[in-house]
């Protein structure tokens, strides 16, 4: 749901989306339930253009009755969609890139007028946001979900947390966040991330062998402080 509150995580399977079905927890009808938004990294804007065109086939086979707004989220320091959304050109004019998101860094986005067809033709819209607060959905994600995402893959989940903070979300709506990459994509960055909750904290990272023996160590004597 939209309220920070009552905000929960999904991370499921197929065969637990066809239990549900099967049982009668999942969709009603025989049809399946399109949720009101679905956030999308967007670099080149091959994803969000190919969800597009998905969302589109399935609507035309009648398996969904509507298509949901589609929320492309840039870094704003790789923001080439963003500015032509904004505005209200087709034409995506190249940018210097500069984020930590390395797989969304995209002067000129490959897919960038389909991706911004795409926004507009569902009424969605596009949002940017700052590496500071990629880290801090990276760490949201592995706490609340865990999952593991490198910075492209969260910041489609920055993106919702801008769109709670804006109030574009209403309350009662139904999110779908795709979060595309691992973060053993991107170790550094990771690092990064667990170091900025550690200023937070004012807590201590233990940097430790590979191997369980090293583990049980730092959690017996209690120097692991999380």
């Amino acid at each position: 749901r939209g309220d920070a509150s009552s905000r929960q995580f999904a991370n499921r399977s197929p065969a637990e989306e066809s239990r549900d079905d099967a049982s009668g927890g999942g969709s009603k009808g025989g049809g399946w339930r399109a949720p009101d938004r679905i956030f999308v990294s967007v670099g080149d804007g091959n994803i969000i253009s190919g969800v597009w065109k998905g969302l589109r086939d399935l609507h035309a086979l009648g398996w969904i009755d509507r298509i949901p707004k589609l929320m492309g989220v840039q870094s704003e320091g790789s923001a080439a969609c963003y500015n032509a959304w904004r505005a209200g050109v087709d034409e995506i004019t190249p940018i210097d890139v500069h984020t930590i998101a390395d797989s969304i860094s995209v002067s000129l986005p490959r897919d960038g007028r389909r991706a911004v067809r795409a926004i507009r033709e569902t009424n969605g819209a596009f949002i940017t946001v700052s590496d500071e607060e990629i880290l801090a959905a990276m760490r949201e994600l592995a706490r609340g979900a865990a999952v593991f995402a490198e910075p492209a893959g969260a910041t489609s989940y920055a993106g919702v947390r801008a769109a709670l903070r804006d109030k574009i979300i209403a309350p009662d709506e139904t999110i779908v966040v795709i979060v595309t990459g691992n973060g053993l994509k991107d170790v550094a960055s990771a690092l990064k991330a667990v170091n900025g909750l550690l200023r937070e904290t004012n807590k201590r990272m233990w940097l430790i062998d590979p191997r369980l023996d090293e583990v049980k160590k730092v959690i017996e004597g209690k120097k692991l402080d999380v």
